[in-house]
């Protein structure tokens, strides 16, 4: 496979991602919201708290889409994969991933302290987000050190007659 088919298929996926993402928490989640609403009308005043805290939570995943999409068409340019502004934009997602891993129990706990808390998305579901988000900023920001070191070799080559 060839770099301009993987820059290709990777750019392919996020958007399906981003469709998906923007599916769930611009569509789905609302929906769902004002069935919970007409099923249980005394948890109306949630609706809004709720869905913020959602939307909240997806800024930084949306956010992490635009640093990804350059990466993912350096792949196939000139200069490659492992330049210094690709290891900053892996530094961003692993913050903007970080982020999120703050940003999801946070909004569990307010929800919980206005009465609005759930056992089992705070009992399982909240440390295995926390979990999730925590892994992936691990893993971005080890990927950004290894391109940065990268990206420095190769600066050091290309002065090297």
């Amino acid at each position: 496979m060839n770099t301009k088919t993987m820059t290709t298929l990777l750019r392919v996926v996020l958007l399906a991602a981003a469709v998906l993402c923007g599916i769930f928490f611009l569509w789905f989640l609302p929906s769902y919201g004002q069935g919970v609403q007409q099923a249980d009308p005394e948890f109306t005043w949630a609706y809004w708290p709720c869905l913020i805290w959602a939307w909240l939570f997806a800024l930084p995943i949306f956010g992490a889409m635009l640093p990804c999409w350059r990466i993912f068409g350096s792949i196939s340019a000139p200069e490659g994969a492992f330049t210094r502004r690709n290891a900053r934009d892996m530094r961003s997602i692993s913050r903007l991933a970080f982020a999120d891993a703050l940003i999801f129990p946070a909004g569990m706990f307010v929800l919980a302290f206005m009465g609005a808390g759930s056992a089992p998305l705070t009992i399982v579901i909240t440390p295995m987000v926390i979990f999730c988000c925590a892994a992936v900023g691990i893993v971005c920001y080890v990927l950004s050190r290894l391109i940065g070191d990268a990206a420095a070799l190769r600066e050091e080559n290309d002065m090297t007659i």
